[in-house]
């Protein structure tokens, strides 16, 4: 019994990570290109258990799952139409740049800002400067003209890690991008978020009864235990 208590610790913990993840995604439905998380399980330490009467057969006893890592979902997203000269989406792969002082964030986001900055009028979001194709700061004359936002290739997008505000930051030392060759930008338009509200629904019923029935298992496992000391007792 005190390995049925230990399998179902494991899995209730390995499903309120879950929970949390589903609910991440569930709660950016509507932020604009929002990539959603997925969740990856492993089996957790086995104990093998010989075959009677000196048998080569050996059967394994599993100790439950636990959550392995979080993959990031680069598909893309639908483009909706907005008709806002700072809205851009991306029809392709890549990202657009964004640079903080030193550092410089990837996001999918094309909900853009015009802001004065000395003396200036700027493309930025987030408080950080949107960059062109040299990776340089977008200086705008006339919000009217062309404006050439650069969109960005990584060589691996697993070399992205979330920084927050719908923004990524680069997690490998050795990652590479460069300037996209067939990404196209679409002005006008911004990419919806890849969340689906009927998976993300059907995933959070199934991870709950899951929760339930782990926690059921403890349960069980501890008043079996209690009966048995009492019993020795």
């Amino acid at each position: 019994m005190i390995k049925a208590f230990y399998t179902g610790v494991n899995g209730a913990n390995s499903n309120q990570n879950y929970l949390d993840v589903i609910s991440n995604n569930m709660s950016n439905i509507q932020t604009t290109g929002y990539k959603k998380s997925k969740s990856e399980f492993s089996d957790l330490m086995y104990t093998n258990i010989r075959g009677v009467q000196g048998e080569n057969t050996q059967l394994k006893s599993g100790s439950g799952s636990r959550l392995e890592k979080i993959d990031i979902l680069f598909n893309q997203g639908a483009p909706y139409r907005t008709d806002s000269l700072t809205d851009f989406a991306i029809n392709g792969d890549g990202f657009f740049a964004i640079s903080y002082e030193d550092e410089i964030f990837f996001t999918r986001d094309g909900s853009f800002q015009v802001t004065n900055m000395d003396d200036g009028n700027y493309l930025m979001y987030q408080g950080g400067y949107v960059l062109d194709n040299n990776e340089e700061y977008i200086l705008l004359e006339n919000l009217e003209d062309e404006i050439n936002v650069g969109v960005y290739e990584f060589t691996n997008n697993s070399d992205l890690q979330r920084s927050g505000d719908n923004l990524f930051q680069i997690s490998n030392e050795d990652a590479e991008y460069n300037l996209s060759e067939n990404s196209k930008i679409m002005r006008g338009y911004l990419e919806a978020s890849t969340v689906e509200v009927s998976e993300e629904m059907v995933k959070l019923l199934q991870t709950q009864r899951a929760f339930q029935l782990n926690s059921s298992v403890i349960k069980t496992a501890d008043e079996v235990e209690q009966t048995i000391n009492s019993l020795k007792g």
